[in-house]
């Protein structure tokens, strides 16, 4: 899971405590209660790459 942690989160530490964040909420809404893979695939994070390319594709 540390892979997955450090690949979406680009490897910046704001990025990983977003990324806690929202799948700590996945996982209370889902009533598991604890942050595994599948928690990380239901959390709404949006990684800064991807933010970025939204962002550009806006001002085209």
């Amino acid at each position: 899971m540390t892979g997955s942690l450090l690949t979406r989160s680009e490897g910046t530490i704001g990025e990983l405590a977003l990324l806690l964040t929202d799948a700590a909420v996945s996982a209370i809404e889902s009533g598991e209660e604890a942050i595994n893979h599948r928690t990380l695939l239901l959390a709404p994070y949006t990684g800064p790459s991807e933010r970025r390319w939204l962002f550009e594709r806006e001002l085209t």
